[in-house]
């Protein structure tokens, strides 16, 4: 049940004034420090200014609750108030001037709340600040330039309404560990004197209006785990520079307009757990060098110009469980070492220029739950072996030259997305079993199958059934 914070807390009344209390007993003395944790307890109406009264509060924690009005301008004058956490309300208003204040003040969280304007100037008087997080918010304005001289850890400035550049100051704020600027509206390039923050480990950009190219710089942020750029504006090739970053875990550059090959030296992050370049202009062949990345569950290279053959040496990534190379222009066969990649969760080579057939080593993928190898070039029959993939919940042939029959597709129970249309695909589609559940469209354009929706199975009636042609269907 929801309760007023009045209510919630208990009255409590002490010689000088009237409080309200959670798990007090007593009054307490002008020597003691108890902290106000009060997170996740459903508390609803505003924060009382008279918190602000309480002696050596130093801990306010007020997180998850469903506290609404304006943040009191009061607390910002207690003097002894080292740690407030009001993330995860409904508070509204804009940022005090007075938040600095606090002069004790290490951590201060409002995240995910409705808070409007912009952030006072007078943000760089916080010098005490550790934490700042004022993510998910409807803040505006640009980034003030003396945010700067705050000595923060952590900055998180992430889901607002943000504009303008990215303050090149930022790249002086030394004691920072976490830089977190995603999910706004900033413009311009990328500061390069961001590269001398040599103390980062996570750096998110992603989801801005950031043009210009990759500076070469970050490559000396040498603490880096997790590099974020997708979903801007960014041009030009990936620097090779960032193959010095031995610890990084996390690569996204998905959803820029970056040309030119795949660095070589990408293959030294040796700890990279995730590459995601989807959405790019990227030419050349995929660097053999990758099989190095010997820790990597995750490698889509999707939508981009990347030509040649799958490197067979991708099959030694032993962790991966998702490789998305689709709508490229690759060539050649499937290599079938493919099927040792035992942890393998998704596969998509749709949309490229494949031929050859099917590995009947994909029946080593025991937990596979997704295979696209949708539009190519490949022939040949839908191995016996797929019907062993008991996890087996996508398949997606279509717009190949794959022919015989869908025997081998009557144990795959777990499935339920079949698209095997427009192959040279013949005989009965089973009725029982799980084929039942799929749609009519998943078997148009083969003239040789019949059953189910299709054409009774006689020669003289399913001959007769006008073909639908591709185009129709497109």
């Amino acid at each position: 049940m929801r309760l007023g914070i009045a209510r919630r807390l208990r009255r409590w009344i002490c010689p000088s004034t009237t409080w309200m209390a959670t798990y007090h007993s007593r009054c307490p003395s002008s020597s003691t420090s108890k902290p106000w944790i009060l997170k996740n307890n459903q508390l609803v109406g505003a924060i009382p200014s008279t918190l602000s009264q309480l002696p050596n509060l130093k801990i306010l924690d007020l997180a998850q609750n469903k506290l609404s009005g304006e943040i009191p301008r009061l607390i910002y004058w207690n003097e002894v108030l080292q740690y407030l956490g009001l993330r995860g309300n409904q508070l509204e208003g804009t940022l005090s001037p007075d938040m600095c204040q606090l002069t004790g003040l290490w951590y201060f969280d409002v995240k995910n709340n409705s808070l409007t304007g912009e952030i006072p100037e007078t943000i760089g008087n916080c010098t005490s600040f550790q934490v700042l997080d004022l993510s998910y918010n409807h803040l505006t304005g640009s980034i003030p330039f003396n945010i700067g001289f705050l000595q923060v850890a952590t900055l998180s400035l992430q889901g607002n309404k943000f504009t303008g550049p990215i303050p090149s100051v930022i790249g002086l704020m030394q004691a920072l560990a976490v830089l977190d600027l995603s999910y706004n509206q900033l413009s311009g390039p990328i500061p390069s004197i961001l590269g001398n923050l040599s103390y980062t480990e996570k750096l998110y950009m992603q989801g801005n209006r950031l043009t210009g190219t990759i500076p070469p710089e970050l490559g000396n942020m040498s603490t880096l785990h997790y590099l974020e750029l997708n979903d801007n504006q960014l041009t030009g090739s990936i620097p090779s520079e960032l193959g010095k970053l031995t610890g990084l875990y996390d690569l996204n550059l998905a959803n820029n307009s970056l040309e030119g090959p795949i660095p070589n030296n990408i293959s030294s992050c040796v700890n990279l757990n995730s590459f995601n370049a989807h959405g790019n202009k990227l030419n050349g062949t995929i660097p053999r060098s990758l099989c190095k990345l010997e820790s990597m569950t995750s490698l889509n290279l999707s939508s981009n110009h990347l030509s040649g053959p799958i490197p067979i040496e991708l099959s030694r990534i032993n962790n991966l469980d998702i490789l998305d190379l689709s709508c490229n222009m690759i060539t050649g066969p499937i290599p079938s070492a493919i099927g040792s990649l035992e942890h393998l969760l998704k596969l998509n080579l749709s949309k490229n220029a494949l031929v050859g057939f099917i590995p009947a080593e994909f029946g080593n993928l025991r937990s596979i739950g997704e295979i696209d190898l949708s539009n190519n070039h490949l022939g040949g029959l839908i191995p016996q072996e797929l019907g062993m993939l008991q996890n087996l919940m996508l398949l997606k042939l279509e717009n190949n030259n794959i022919t015989g029959d869908v025997s081998s597709l009557m144990n795959c129970f777990s499935l339920n997305t079949l698209n095997i249309s427009f192959n040279n695909l013949a005989g009965v589609v089973p009725t029982d079993n799980n084929f039942s559940r799929f749609s009519p469209d998943s078997f148009l354009g083969n003239p040789g199958l019949c059953g189910y929706w299709l054409a009774s199975c006689r020669s003289s009636s399913h001959q007769d059934k006008p073909q639908i042609s591709k185009a129709a269907i497109l």
